[in-house]
């Protein structure tokens, strides 16, 4: 049976380890591959990711409940993020590259998850086109400014709501929308030639 939430945060905030360690555990996937996508690097992702539990841990006495922890954390974690790639560290490589179908409606951010590489495919041929397909998207993806890039993966691989995103980066519902059609838009063009994917 699994924990209630709010007993975990209430007790967390009164010096619980063991309470935010079940938290850490819960979110922990989800952040890694978050920022993973976000700097391209697992090594970075993993030291950013301990940074945000750190921060949320000795900044959760101002969690007032307002929205979900995985809203709240997801804030604390996007904000150390942006601010590590701010700094001028580029990216290097992209773990998991979310692609964009013709049937795919912009405003709405809903897009198709590139294939596993772990597929096993039937012929050669396929499997140079799938490693061809990841190439460009990675490509197209290191391509988009960062906050673009945030709403993105936000949206599409966390399948935040627009307002949840508007609350984890600190800016309007519009400017969400905006950002999201945006970085469809670039992927799309970078991706001309890649049949349905585009």
């Amino acid at each position: 049976m699994e924990i209630d939430e709010k007993a975990l945060i209430e007790a967390a905030k009164y010096g619980d380890a063991e309470a935010f360690g079940v938290l850490v555990k819960r979110y922990m996937p989800k952040a890694l591959s978050f920022v993973r996508q976000m700097t391209g690097s697992a090594e970075d992702a993993e030291d950013l990711v301990q940074e945000a539990f750190l921060k949320a841990y000795r900044g959760l006495s101002g969690f007032k409940g307002e929205s979900s922890f995985y809203t709240w954390f997801f804030r604390v974690l996007s904000n150390i993020c942006l601010d590590h790639l701010r700094k001028g560290v580029f990216l290097k490589k992209v773990f998991f590259i979310p692609s964009v179908s013709d049937e795919d409606d912009e405003e709405s951010g809903q897009l198709e998850q590139a294939p596993d590489p772990n597929t096993s495919w039937s012929r050669p041929d396929e499997r140079l086109n799938q490693k061809e397909l990841r190439a460009a998207l990675s490509r197209a993806l290191k391509i988009l400014p960062e906050r673009q890039r945030a709403v993105f993966l936000l949206k599409n691989n966390e399948g935040m709501k627009i307002t949840e995103i508007a609350a984890v980066l600190g800016i309007s519902e519009g400017a969400v929308k905006s950002h999201l059609v945006r970085a469809i838009t670039s992927l799309r063009k970078h991706m001309k030639g890649y049949g349905r994917h585009v």
